[in-house]
């Protein structure tokens, strides 16, 4: 039997048009590791997955960071939440886990699979890693670089931490990288055989750019996703 617990909404932000912010408040602490998930919903019998978003907190909040779904009647429910409103979730479940930091690492994010690569890179942070630490976020747009001014600030206080921004499709007033992200890490890091990668996004994306990883000599021991 899955042990279910109350959420309380503290805070509910847009962060796009199409992507919220929401932090909960547990009823009881939970405890919960970077890179776990949690089953959230109104009731017990309809929950969906959603990324944690951050490394524990030292406040017990849990963040979520969601993507709107224009023709899920449950979605634009979820987009409706206020400060006070109330949630059941089930979890903390594992998903991605840290393992230990002995050769430099890649992150690969595509759009809101940043939020459990975030999660992963505060306690690498928190814990003073010393590797080279190299953070990809593919975006279709600016705007959906949600953390982008974030990212940045942490890259000014982390000198291991490399940050680089990938746009897919609006790339006008844009002099970063573009194209796909995966493409991207291979075009910097042709040779993968001495780094751990973690990766998350949709699932095309994590098909074709674990194959092309593997190629380019990733011991799949190494890759976490």
């Amino acid at each position: 039997m899955n042990t279910l617990h109350l959420l309380k909404v503290v805070h509910a932000e847009p962060l796009t048009p199409q992507i919220i912010q929401l932090l909960f408040k547990p009823e009881h602490p939970i405890a919960y590791a970077s890179g776990q998930y949690i089953m959230l919903g109104f009731d017990a019998d309809d929950l969906k997955p959603f990324s944690i978003a951050s490394a524990p907190r030292d406040d017990g909040l849990i963040e979520c960071h969601i993507r709107n779904q224009a023709d899920s009647e449950w979605m634009q429910k979820l987009f409706a939440v206020q400060t006070g409103d109330q949630l059941v979730m089930e979890g903390p479940k594992e998903q991605i886990a840290l393992q230990p930091a002995h050769q430099p690492i890649i992150f690969v994010a595509g759009g809101t699979g940043f939020a459990p690569m975030k999660a992963l890179l505060e306690t690498l942070l928190k814990e003073k890693v010393g590797v080279p630490i190299h953070f990809y976020w593919g975006a279709r747009s600016r705007s959906e670089l949600y953390m982008h001014k974030e990212m940045i600030a942490l890259t000014d206080i982390h000198p291991n931490l490399e940050y680089i921004p990938v746009l897919s499709e609006n790339t006008k007033d844009w002099n970063g990288a573009t194209g796909l992200v995966h493409q991207h890490v291979l075009k910097e890091h042709p040779n993968l055989k001495h780094f751990t990668l973690y990766m998350c996004g949709p699932w095309p994306m994590i098909q074709a750019a674990k194959t092309t990883f593997l190629d380019a000599g990733l011991n799949a021991q190494a890759c976490f996703h």
